[in-house]
């Protein structure tokens, strides 16, 4: 089950950066898709990171994850707060931090994913389980990679990095199989939640907002949650 959580989760992210690949070149309207970036964030967060963190746990210790995640995210960006030099290195710093910090936010968020697959038992939930987690992770491999190939990554970083954030998955499959605690889960869930909404404000919705109008922006955001509520919809 650890192989296949890892595999499913590598080739949903593996493809949803094969798909940000097509964005490739288009530097000029980044803002754009940084500005669907965030709506499809956004609703990730609220149709289903949260919803479930709540469902594991309760308010309290999802509030307490959350504002933890946060704190963590201030002081990763106070590490990797790179010089300012011209503006094109500028730019490109700042797409590979926004890589960096959405990367190990979605690396923490997929560990209690694969306690949830290591501690289920029934044959047939698993495989919808593995099915979910295979198009959950397409658009979590859109939004990590937009930044990282603007920053000039080619695509074998795409394939290793597909690989490393789904680590997690094998290993909460293995710790699942062992031990799983509601709290647990919810404590992970909020902990990558609140990592997540962070980067999503302060290094893409408000670098997009210095980039092109306030109302281009509020609607490219919606447009991005209203797609993202509709595709988890249908899973």
């Amino acid at each position: 089950m650890w192989v296949l959580g890892f595999l499913w989760t590598s080739a949903g992210i593996f493809i949803g950066g094969m798909i940000a690949w097509l964005f490739k070149g288009i530097n000029q309207r980044a803002h754009i898709i940084y500005a669907l970036c965030t709506g499809v964030i956004l609703g990730l967060i609220s149709f289903e990171i949260l919803p479930e963190a709540v469902e594991s746990g309760d308010w309290l210790s999802t509030i307490i994850g959350f504002i933890l995640g946060m704190m963590l995210f201030k002081v990763l960006h106070s590490r990797l707060n790179f010089r300012q030099g011209k503006e094109s290195h500028a730019k490109k710093n700042l797409y590979i931090r926004t890589g960096i910090l959405l990367m190990l936010s979605f690396a923490v968020h997929n560990l209690p994913i694969g306690i949830t697959l290591g501690a289920n038992q029934q044959p047939d939930l698993a495989k919808a389980l593995l099915q979910t987690l295979l198009f959950h992770s397409i658009p979590e491999g859109i939004i990590l990679f937009i930044p990282l190939i603007l920053a000039g990554f080619n695509i074998f970083t795409v394939l290793i990095i597909s690989l490393l954030v789904s680590i997690p998955v094998a290993l909460g499959v293995f710790i699942g199989s062992f031990l799983v605690h509601p709290l647990l889960n919810t404590i992970f869930m909020s902990f990558a939640m609140g990592m997540i909404f962070i980067v999503t404000i302060s290094e893409i919705l408000y670098p997009a907002l210095h980039k092109s109008s306030v109302f281009k922006i509020l609607c490219g955001t919606f447009i991005g949650f209203g797609v993202i509520g509709f595709y988890l919809h249908l899973l």
